[in-house]
């Protein structure tokens, strides 16, 4: 019998993280970088995020940023909690300049999507990077 492959012409193709999701990343590793839980890390990337959409500067969405890690997030996927986690291993722990931790955190999500484990997504998101 002939397996159909996912690859197909009908096949779902994920784009991968959203020029937003990676900016939301960005902020959460901010926050992250000065030792704050995840949960005031997403408080930060929301408060950064509502100050950037209403027109305000850099500088601003900081302060905004500061200021919301004292309250709790709104709900994040689960999508975005995982590519903000493995982004910021790549970037923070790693050392990873932004464009590598993003290839990082890109290709460790999807091998997770494909059922593989935390140890191959690992693996992945450093050939991705260059790494390995």
């Amino acid at each position: 019998m002939e397996q159909k492959s996912k690859s197909g012409p009908h096949a779902k193709v994920d784009p991968g993280p959203t020029a937003e999701d990676r900016s939301y990343a960005e902020w959460f590793a901010w926050a992250k970088r000065g030792g704050a839980p995840a949960s005031a890390c997403h408080a930060a990337a929301q408060g950064a995020f509502k100050a950037l959409s209403s027109g305000k500067d850099v500088s601003t969405a900081v302060q905004w940023a500061t200021a919301a890690m004292s309250r709790p997030p709104e709900n994040v996927s689960f999508t975005r909690q995982t590519y903000c986690a493995w982004f910021s291993l790549a970037n923070i722990d790693l050392n990873l300049d932004q464009h590598r931790a993003h290839a990082f955190a890109t290709a460790a999500v999807h091998v997770l999507d494909a059922g593989q484990d935390a140890a191959a997504a690992h693996a992945a998101g450093l050939v991705a990077a260059g790494i390995r």
